[in-house]
């Protein structure tokens, strides 16, 4: 069976008018683990109590007005949330027999009740392009590119220990990101030797360009800083590790980028050149 990552776009309707904080990261990823808790207790617990087991990132919620550090919610009005699975698929069927099955339902985040009115698991349907499915071996088979543009679409910042932050994306900071989440979750077969890129992005990849600025993140317990934009990256040949370093963008839709991305931050893709 071929293991699948899936991309899925969430579109949710207020089910009443009320504000609640613009940093929904941590309150998204409560409501993904109430859903999930929903269709299989047994995994729910273990995202939660597991660590360094997080195979899925979670957006923040998109699409409400943002005033005094608040989202204005409105009754009836649609609301995105993106979630993406590194699980091989079954959490996504059994997700998906769950939305078919079930309606309606009713998901919480904060102070807020939403009803999952749509889910968009194709670029082609979802108004965001971001939705979307592959496999692995089709990621792995992805060709060398001599330029990699990456959009950073939600605060990144990346956690060098004791609360010490890079906010900018230095290539060795956005690969071996990737390559850790990568080789977390990837057949053995496909995993990628770490020293190998390494020495390879340190000789072969310079940045070309880039439009970035950052932005401040109010958690309930500490305030964080993050960069959006755009960053290109040269590659410098097609030899040696340049199709891994191309898979491992095209990895991005699915993995986020850096700290806290199973928490809204980190939402990054590949930009079509």
């Amino acid at each position: 069976m071929t293991n699948l990552l899936y991309s899925i776009t969430l579109e949710l309707h207020a089910l009443e008018s009320t504000n609640i904080p613009a940093t929904t990261g941590h309150q998204a990823h409560a409501l993904f683990l109430d859903l999930v808790r929903q269709v299989q207790p047994d995994l729910a617990a273990r995202l939660h109590d597991e660590p360094d087991y997080r195979p899925f990132t979670v957006s923040m919620l998109n699409g409400a007005l943002v005033r005094d550090g608040q989202l204005q919610l409105r009754a009836g009005q649609p609301y995105r949330l993106r979630i993406t699975l590194l699980d091989g698929g079954a959490l996504w069927q059994c997700l998906s027999s769950y939305f078919l099955e079930t309606s309606p339902i009713t998901l919480r985040m904060g102070q807020a009740e939403f009803q999952l009115a749509r889910v968009y698991s194709s670029a082609e349907t979802d108004p965001t392009g971001w939705a979307g499915h592959t496999s692995w071996q089709t990621l792995a088979a992805i060709p060398a590119q001599r330029t990699i543009t990456l959009r950073f679409a939600s605060p990144c910042a990346f956690s060098m220990g004791n609360r010490q932050f890079a906010l900018f994306p230095e290539p060795s900071l956005v690969w071996d990101s990737l390559m850790r989440t990568w080789n977390r979750y990837a057949p053995e077969i496909l995993r990628i030797n770490k020293q190998g890129l390494r020495d390879f992005v340190s000789q072969q990849v310079a940045i070309s360009d880039y439009e970035l600025h950052t932005s401040c993140l109010h958690f309930p317990h500490a305030l964080q800083k993050g960069f959006l934009g755009t960053c290109s990256y040269q590659v410098k040949t097609t030899n040696g590790y340049a199709p891994q370093l191309a898979t491992l963008a095209a990895f991005a839709q699915y993995a986020g980028v850096g700290y806290k991305t199973t928490m809204g931050m980190g939402q990054t893709r590949i930009e079509e050149m």
